[in-house]
């Protein structure tokens, strides 16, 4: 019981430090306006990358957007008033994108929460990935604010591996396939772990 109860306590501490030492914050995107940018810094993305395909709306008015934006909470990072990263999560009930991507059931059905298109300005991203690690415990943290235990995604190799430093076991689902314009593999994680050597590391 004592290492189920410290184990969530440890890794919302170190989500909350790393989001304390960064110099840009971090909102919910609950206005339309604020929605807007998030979509926006999707498209500059995705046009950057050339990652355009046919699952989304396509150029649509500078926006990237696809039809689980509707229901998805949004993050975006600012620094100043400048909007540079953003996330999103779609809860259930009801489908989600990495379950309709690989045809798919992630366990426990209808207790999973979607963690994707998370992106970082150009101009934003560096050694260490401050922005996106930031973005990464933000989003954690709102699943966890939510009473949800397990998340599931469509990452890189390079994302994977980011979420890792993070503290978070990955159970990768499927091999790598084209999603959003590079490789990525549906993976499974829990936020219920023990991430005591990782709070000693990042102190």
């Amino acid at each position: 019981m004592s290492d189920a109860h410290e184990g969530p306590v440890s890794l919302d501490a170190l989500a909350r430090t790393i989001l304390a030492r960064s110099e840009y914050r971090f909102t919910l995107a609950d206005n339309e306006v604020a929605r807007h940018a998030a979509y926006r810094l999707r498209h500059e993305a995705v046009v950057e990358q050339d990652w355009y395909d046919d699952s989304g709306d396509g150029r649509l008015e500078g926006r990237e957007r696809d039809r689980y934006d509707v229901r998805a909470i949004h993050l975006l990072g600012w620094d100043g008033e400048q909007p540079i990263a953003t996330g999103r999560l779609v809860l259930p009930p009801g489908s989600l994108p990495t379950e309709e991507a690989c045809g798919l059931i992630v366990e426990p059905r209808g207790q999973v929460v979607d963690v994707g298109r998370m992106t970082v300005a150009r101009s934003y991203q560096g050694p260490g990935h401050p922005v996106f690690l930031a973005l990464l415990a933000r989003l954690y943290l709102e699943v966890r604010a939510r009473g949800f235990n397990v998340a599931c995604g469509m990452m890189s190799q390079r994302a994977r591996a980011l979420v890792r430093m993070l503290g978070l076991q990955i159970e990768i689902l499927g091999e790598d396939r084209p999603y959003w314009g590079e490789p990525r593999a549906p993976v499974r994680f829990s936020v219920m772990i023990n991430s005591t050597p990782l709070t000693t590391r990042w102190r």
